[in-house]
């Protein structure tokens, strides 16, 4: 039975491996697909090693938050030395990732139309800020958001290929549903770092599609659809159903905590909130993809563009807050292979968490980095962006007819965005070390808030120590409103240290 010793000592090896894939698999969050059969696989290449994260010790991301860029900027580093310093940290880490909310085109050339959105803004940039931004560090950008479409599919391709003359890596918008689902990869000096592009919030039609049967796919972003629910207080609920009997007289003799009116639903509840559930479907792709990019990546980064608020949603003068869906989408993604995770949106600073995965140890998630771009000086404008706010003109100006592009920009900024804390953000940078989180320093940032148009919007590091922690302290406030534990922060001149 000698012969049978080689057979039996490869099946204990088989049952050992057989052992600890499933203790590696079931770590690997909802994307796992979990091990079957143990004898499928070679041990000595066991899939779970592929989702770790492979970086050198002291490796450093840098991510930013909105880049509504419209021209090329970095000559400013040379005469604003507080830009200088913030463009030096992009330079000097191993990647630097923000979210492109514009469209990249040449009026002059452009074959393409505009597609404004309920009246709001259609972002452009001249061809030059593809470059200008690699210049300044820029090695990733995310593309799903909603304004990727301002101007049509066109606009959108065209954006591709001054990313891609410049060297810039991006992800979440694709002439394929595959294509926008997809991972993008950067070759970096240190490690080979993938971005994954998604957008809750986006104009309707504006997300991919894939084929079904004769028909075809739809170029666009990726998308990942929500339902939501309105959570009132029983006096809200009450003017509600009046107003549903009012509109609906069939739904007259219903009672109860819930209702839907004009399509939105909503549920008694203590206090004023709002709910989302993800499309299973859609959640289920982007978690794929995150798994597919540990795979293939040293360092996987996930970024969301969402505008949905949960609590603190007030708009106006106060920072609004993220999303309660964010945190488990967050998670999840992390579990599934993602390194870091990042919300941008709501032109406000966020949360910032440190989440411990069971799986893969300490990640950062950063739920809204704000602004690190503002750029107010937008040209072109289309025509129906001047006739949809008629309004707006006639009550700021003798003469509407005479108004530039920047004289409809102005009363539209006071309706929306006068408030200090839409020219405030942070550039975060966390750095890793042993597999994991090591530190996130974050450097407050400031846009020049009332200079004139050709320096406001230009990010510049904040050195003044009082106004540097009130920045950090809109963190703080919305770490206790989205009910996440106090960060450990240790001060040191204009920046902010987090410490896992």
């Amino acid at each position: 039975m000698a012969h049978f010793r080689p057979m039996l000592t490869a099946a204990l090896a088989l049952c050992m491996a057989a052992s600890a894939l499933r203790a590696d698999d079931a770590r690997f969050g909802p994307a796992d697909p979990v091990a079957k059969d143990p004898a499928q696989f070679d041990p000595k290449r066991p899939v779970a090693r592929e989702l770790d994260m492979e970086v050198p010790d002291g490796f450093a991301v840098s991510a930013a938050g909105d880049l509504i860029i419209s021209r090329p900027l970095s000559q400013y580093a040379r005469r604003l030395d507080a830009f200088g310093s913030l463009v030096g940290i992009l330079q000097r880490s191993d990647v630097a990732y923000g979210n492109l909310e514009t469209t990249i085109f040449d009026p002059r050339t452009f074959k393409g139309s505009p597609y404004s959105w309920d009246g709001d803004w259609t972002n452009s940039s001249l061809p030059a800020v593809a470059g200008d931004l690699r210049q300044m560090g820029f090695g990733v950008v995310s593309r799903a958001n909603n304004h990727t479409l301002d101007w049509g599919i066109e606009g959108m391709q065209e954006t591709g290929r001054w990313l891609d003359q410049a060297g810039i890596v991006h992800a979440g918008a694709g002439d394929t549903h595959g294509a926008a689902r997809a991972p993008q990869y950067l070759e970096a000096a240190h490690a080979r770092v993938a971005l994954i592009s998604l957008a809750s919030t986006f104009r309707p039609t504006s997300e991919s599609l894939p084929a079904s049967g004769l028909a075809p796919g739809r170029p666009g972003i990726s998308g990942l659809h929500l339902a939501a629910v309105l959570h009132v207080p029983p006096a809200a609920l009450r003017a509600l159903q009046a107003a549903r009997c009012a509109v609906q007289p069939q739904h007259c003799d219903e009672a109860g905590t819930a209702g839907e009116l004009f399509g939105q639903k909503f549920r008694q509840a203590e206090d004023a909130s709002a709910s989302y559930s993800m499309d299973p479907v859609d959640l289920a792709e982007i978690l794929q993809s995150v798994r597919t990019a540990q795979q293939h990546a040293d360092f996987v980064i996930v970024a969301i563009h969402s505008h949905e608020c949960s609590r603190n949603c007030e708009g106006g003068d106060t920072p609004a807050g993220a999303a309660d869906f964010l945190r488990q989408l967050a998670h999840d993604a992390i579990d599934s292979g993602a390194d870091l995770f990042v919300a941008t949106g709501n032109h406000n600073l966020g949360a910032i968490e440190v989440y411990d995965s069971p799986a893969r140890g300490k990640r950062p998630v950063f739920y809204g980095l704000g602004n690190f771009f503002w750029s107010d000086i937008q040209e072109p404008l289309p025509a129906d962006l001047r006739r949809g706010n008629g309004a707006t003109l006639a009550a700021a100006w003798e003469n509407p007819a005479k108004a530039t592009d920047y004289d409809l920009t102005a009363p539209l900024n006071k309706q929306t965005f006068a408030t200090p804390f839409t020219f405030q953000s942070v550039l975060a940078e966390s750095r890793f070390a042993n597999g994991e989180l090591s530190a996130i320093v974050l450097h407050p940032v400031e846009e020049g808030y009332g200079n004139s148009l050709t320096t406001s919007g230009i990010p510049q590091l904040v050195s003044d120590t009082a106004e540097a922690r009130e920045i950090i302290g809109q963190v703080v406030l919305q770490n206790e409103r989205f009910g996440l534990p106090a960060l450990d922060i240790r001060y040191s001149a204009g920046t902010a240290t987090v410490r896992p």
